[in-house]
């Protein structure tokens, strides 16, 4: 048996909440996973291994101000360590840039850290080219 990556939708919500608290043991209120999945602009893809979860992805559909087109923001993307390395994370990068060709979006990016070695070869792997403006992030929590 292989990879099957698959876009939770709003019903699928106690899944998508089982899958929160297997990576991160956070607890998300079911009415906020309702809202995230329901939205067309987000995207939530779990990946499963001989029917067992693996992985995910989450990403944004952005809308650019300055031309008009649509990005996707890859916001994160997890493996679990025991199906590291076995193409679970490129089977994700995979499928959503499948969905995100099939809406007429040709671009997507995702921000890490050159500190983070693993994740910019990963990257690397799956077709990213790195960006280097120099680009700095800052954070507000208000």
């Amino acid at each position: 048996m292989g990879v099957t990556v698959r876009r939770m939708s709003a019903k699928d919500a106690p899944v998508a909440a089982q899958v929160v608290i297997s990576f991160s043991r956070e607890v998300v209120p079911s009415g906020y996973m309702v809202r995230l999945l329901g939205n067309p602009a987000n995207f939530l893809l779990v990946a499963d291994h001989n029917s067992e979860v693996a992985g995910f992805l989450l990403a944004y559909t952005l809308e650019r101000l300055k031309e008009a087109a649509r990005m996707v923001f890859i916001y994160e993307i997890e493996v679990a360590n025991s199906y590291r390395r076995i193409g679970i994370g490129t089977a994700l990068i995979s499928a959503i840039r499948d969905i995100a060709v099939g809406e007429g979006i040709k671009r997507a990016f995702v921000i890490t850290t050159y500190t983070n070695t693993a994740a910019v070869a990963f990257y690397q792997h799956t077709g990213g080219e790195c960006v280097d403006g120099g680009e700095v992030l800052f954070r507000y929590s208000w």
